[in-house]
């Protein structure tokens, strides 16, 4: 017995129902099992039960529908709940915003689908907003860097741009930018800019479209990177969004740092 593939088989039933009624019984025939062991098994190893996943995953969807500027309502019906104001009441329990916040903009969180391999470890769950933006465009600096390995190297372009540039003291927004070479799998370009023109920097434009944002307080490239290959392997495709290309945008703050990834 693979227990890893069957409780894969689990969360595929899971995530095919989250608009219907789920029948827990059904996910212990999937184990070969009662519902008891079922659903021990299952909080042993990710420590939420089935019924708990379920509702984190309803209302990371939910939160995708109302970015999306659906009804309250709707979306409340749609995840099965009775009224509005139940619904309401889980959202912010989770998302820790009303409904109509995130409507309006504010970041909502993702509880990301399970995977299980031969073991399971827990990903954090994140907040995220949505962003459109028109087409603008930077001052950069660019170097080629390898698509592997690259945090200290990156690092280092970072700190001997501030070091010689005087323009880099106290600006509001500091950008980076990963540039994806055509036919190119083992380079990339890695842009340092500014919204003014400084130095010998070029104009680099940046197209217009709706933008998958998340922040983090860690303003290390290997950080930044994790964060990059999670959001591509994991929270993206919890939320069934797709990449128009894998070129990002970072924008460096004082205290925070936003990374940008542009969608279909």
């Amino acid at each position: 017995m693979n227990i890893y593939k069957q409780l894969n088989e689990v969360i595929n039933y899971l995530e095919n129902n989250l608009n219907e009624k789920i029948d827990y019984n059904y996910t212990a025939k999937i184990l070969g099992t009662n519902l008891y062991i079922a659903e021990q098994l299952f909080k042993l190893l990710t420590g939420i039960t089935m019924k708990e996943y379920v509702r984190y995953r309803r209302l990371t969807l939910a939160a995708k529908d109302l970015h999306n500027n659906m009804k309250v309502i709707d979306v409340a019906y749609k995840y099965n709940y009775t009224n509005p104001s139940s619904f309401t009441r889980s959202f912010i329990s989770f998302h820790n915003v009303t409904p109509k916040e995130v409507k309006n903009g504010k970041a909502s969180k993702i509880y990301p689908v399970l995977h299980f391999k031969s073991n399971y470890t827990n990903k954090d769950d994140i907040k995220y907003k949505i962003v459109y933006n028109k087409k603008f465009t930077l001052y950069t600096i660019k170097n080629l860097f390898p698509i592997n390995n690259n945090a200290s190297l990156i690092e280092n372009f970072w700190k001997n741009i501030k070091a010689e540039n005087k323009e880099f003291k106290n600006p509001k927004k500091r950008y980076g930018i990963s540039e994806l070479i055509k036919n190119n799998t083992e380079e990339f370009y890695y842009h340092i800019g500014l919204e003014e023109k400084w130095s010998n920097a070029s104009i680099f434009t940046i197209s217009s479209s709706s933008w998958f944002v998340i922040t983090t307080s860690s303003f290390k490239a290997l950080d930044i990177n994790n964060y990059i290959n999670n959001t591509e392997d994991i929270y993206l495709p919890s939320l069934n969004y797709k990449l128009k290309e894998k070129n990002y945008l970072e924008i460096y703050y004082d205290n925070y740092v936003e990374i940008w990834f542009p969608l279909t």
